[in-house]
Formats: structure tokens, sequence, C-alpha cells
């Protein structure tokens, strides 16, 4: 008896799917070299399929005695190595690592993995989710610059909404946390810009979300973010940068602690800025900048800083400019402004003081008559005076302070007196208001109405007040 072994012939159908698994080995080769993220996310769609074939073909052909069926148990072997390491190597090996460790809250670590995704494999399908998972590790794990950065990443590409509450409250936070670092380095412009950043989306998350905890937290954070970063802007020399965001303070939040601590810098603003113009010759913005100062501070204080801005503010002003600005000042009613502004005018141009004296007179009593003040009672009337048409005040000044003399009748008048001085002046004859202010401001002034004779001279004496 003999026995023999047909091989039998492969057939179509086999060479077919030969070529098939061939051409996708090569074809997978060819794409991990090209882009490794992508050869990682298709092999195992790859993989499975054509384990399952090359297992059925293998079988059937080896059944038939037909040699292929070595070949497709290689592709059996070669592909189920691949779909083994696709689940140990890669990015979705990353991934499931990575997520892990974000639910561990093992940030730093989560990083790592996230970071690998897109650094070697950035055009897989896990590159989104990477980069949206890393942005929120970086702020949890305090990485707040990078948080930021990876964070516009994730806007740009539509991976992150930027409107999402959840991500406008991080958002402002980094920006807080981020002018905090700047702030540390005296980087003043670099954490205002910040600290204004981080208290512009708190708006946002006030209007767009106003029934939210987010929201009373929001207005609660709000003008202290904008007074910080308005001290910043201080610091860097952004003085108009500043004087907008105190403004804001006091204009949307008057109920806020921070609203007079703003009334309070913006005086120091107005005057610095206008220094500032007055230095760079743009005299009338620094006037007009001067007076916002006064809308403040009525009555400046003496000190020497101050005297020296005001000093850079007017001495090398043009004086028609001063004069016009007095004057409007002056036609629109605000007299406190007006009578700083013609007394700086007749301090540094005294050629001007005949011409504006009257409108200091008229200005100083108007102002004093919504004050409190002292009544002048009456004057003592002295002997006759031989020249007609001619009366005669005389002061005396019996204290140790000045006092400056402001007469409004048919002709106005302006008296310095001196301590321990005695002083007469010659005047027109009629009804005269007088405003006699010492030169300490707080000591109330002396007014009130008096009638001028001819032919006479009257006196007010002025004493030290005594003790009790």
């Amino acid at each position: 008896m003999y026995e023999y072994s047909i091989r039998r012939k492969i057939g179509p159908l086999t060479i077919l799917f030969l070529f098939l698994f061939a051409g996708s080995l090569i074809g997978l080769l060819i794409l991990s070299y090209l882009d490794k993220g992508k050869f990682w996310d298709i092999l195992p769609y790859f993989c499975i399929p054509i384990i399952v074939f090359s297992l059925i073909l293998a079988i059937y052909n080896l059944a038939r005695r037909c040699n292929a069926g070595l070949v497709f148990i290689l592709f059996f072997i070669i592909f189920t190595v691949g779909l083994v390491l696709s689940s140990i190597f890669g990015p979705f090996a990353l991934q499931r690592e990575a997520v892990h460790f974000l639910n561990e809250k093992d940030y730093a670590n989560a990083i790592k993995k996230y970071d690998l995704i897109l650094e070697d494999y950035p055009n897989s399908q896990h590159g989104p989710v990477a980069l949206k998972n890393i942005s929120f590790a970086y702020y949890y794990n305090n990485q707040h610059s990078s948080a930021y950065a990876s964070f516009n990443k994730a806007f740009e590409k539509n991976i992150i909404d930027p409107e999402e509450l959840q991500v406008m409250d991080i958002l402002s936070d980094i920006h807080f946390k981020i002018a905090e670092a700047h702030l540390e380095k005296e980087e003043y412009l670099k954490a205002a810009d910040n600290y204004f950043k981080s208290a512009e989306i708190l708006k946002q998350i006030k209007s767009d979300f106003p029934d939210t905890n987010e929201a009373f937290i929001a207005e609660y954070k709000l003008p202290q973010y904008l007074f910080i970063a308005s001290k910043n802007y201080n610091k860097y020399g952004d003085i108009p940068g500043e004087i907008a965001i105190l403004q804001e303070i006091i204009t949307d939040y008057p109920e806020s602690d921070f609203c007079q601590k703003a009334l309070e810098a913006i005086g120091d603003a107005y005057i610095d800025h206008a220094a500032e113009l007055a230095s760079d010759l743009e005299y009338e913005d620094a006037i007009k900048c001067f007076i916002k100062y006064l809308e403040i501070y009525p009555e400046p204080g003496r000190n020497l800083l101050l005297d020296n801005k005001i000093k850079k503010i007017f001495e090398g002003a043009p004086p028609a400019l001063i004069k016009q600005s007095a004057s409007v000042a002056f036609s629109q009613g605000d007299h406190s402004a007006a009578v700083f502004l013609y007394e700086a005018l007749v301090r540094y141009n005294p050629d001007y003081f005949e011409e504006i004296s009257t409108y200091i007179v008229d200005s100083k009593i108007i102002l004093a008559q919504s004050s409190p003040y002292n009544e002048i009672l009456h004057s003592v009337a002295g002997k006759y005076i031989n020249t007609p048409e001619i009366a005669v005040m005389a002061f005396q000044n019996n204290t140790e302070e000045s006092f400056t003399a402001y007469m409004q009748g048919p002709e106005n008048y302006i008296i310095e007196i001196p301590p321990g001085e005695y002083l007469k002046v010659e005047m027109i004859p009629g009804e005269y208001t007088i405003l006699v202010e010492p030169e300490e401001k707080d000591t109330l002034s002396y007014m009130g109405n008096m009638l001028f004779e001819e032919y006479r001279k009257y006196t007010e004496v002025f004493e030290t007040a005594e003790e009790e």
C-alpha cells in the first residue's frame, strides 16, 4: 500500500487576502514613519479583523494542506503582537495612565503623560482630550502660565468653550495668580494688565450668570481687583490707565469699601498726570486735569511735594491759558477752581492782579456765604476825614496770624494783613461785603455787610481768643 499526499494549489481568494494583509502591513509601517499618532490610533482597527481572518484562512488552508496556511499564521502572530503593543505603548496607553493619575489628583504625572501625547503624537485622536485635560491639570497644579497658554490653544481648536462658567472662573483666577507672580518680580505693567483681565472676566460672569454663586463672589471681588490693577498702573507710570480704572470703581461700585480708597487715590493720580502733561508742555490738558483734581480737593493742602507739582503745572503755562481756564470755571459757577486758578495766575504773573482781582473777590465771597463764618457786627467809627468822597477802613491785627481781607462793593479790594500790623485802606464810599480769611484754614472766617460813608474812618480789630 502506498501513502501519498497532495498539496493543494493556492486559490484566488487566498491570494487576494495575502495581498490585502501584506499591503496593510506595509501601509502601517509607512504610516508609523510618517505619523506615529495616526499609526497607533488605527492599529487596533486593522489588527482585530486581520487576526480573525488570518486565523480562519490559516485553518482553512492547513486543512487543505496548502502552504499558504503558514503565511496566514505568520500574519496572525504579527497582528496579534501589534494589538498587544497598541494597548501597552502609544497614545491610548498614555491616555489611560494620565486619566488614572488625574483621578488620583497626581497632576504632575498626569501632565507628563498628556505632554507625551501632545509632543510625540500630536495628530492622534487622543490629542484633543489630552489638550483639554492638561489645561485643567496645569491649573490644579498651580502652573498658571502654562495653564493659560494651554487653555488658549484649546480655545483656538474649539476643544474647550471659553464661555463656560467653570472655564471663565478658572481663567479669572489664572490671571489673578499670574498678576501676583509679576508683582513679586516688580513687573508692574504685566501685573496690572492681568489684574484688569481677571476683573474683566468677573464682569462677564456677573453679566452672563447673574443668579450663580460665582456671580455673587464676582460682585465682591471686582472693585478689589480693579483697585489693585490701578495701583500697579500707577507704579508703572501709566497714570491715565490708573485714572480710568479708579473712575470706574467710583462710578460702578459706590457701595464698595474700595470706592473711598479710589476717591483718595484718583486725586493724587490727577495731579500727577497734570504735572506729567506739563512736563511735556501740554499745558491745556494739564490744567484740565488739575481742575479734575480740584473737584476732589477744592482746597488743596500745602506741602513741599504738592507745591512743586503745582509749580510745574502753572509756572511755565501761558498766562492767557490760565486766565481762560479760570474764566470758564467762574462762568460755570465753579468758584473754588476759579479762585485757585486766578491766584495761580497772579502768583506766577503778578501783572495780572489788577485785571482779575475782582473775580477773586466775587468768588471768595460766594464761597464764604455757603460756609460757616464769624459775623462782623460793626466797625468803630473814627474821626472825620477832610478829603471828600473817600472813606477809610482800618484793620488792627492783634493776633499772631495773617489775615486777608476781601471787600466787595463799588470797587473790590484785596488786602493782606500781617500779624501785629495796622493797615488803612482808602476806598470809595458805599455798601460793602467784607470777608476776612485767617491764614489757618481751621479758623473760621469773618464776614459781614457794612456801609462806608465819606469823611469817615472805620476800624476793625482782631484779637487773639482768650483760652477758657
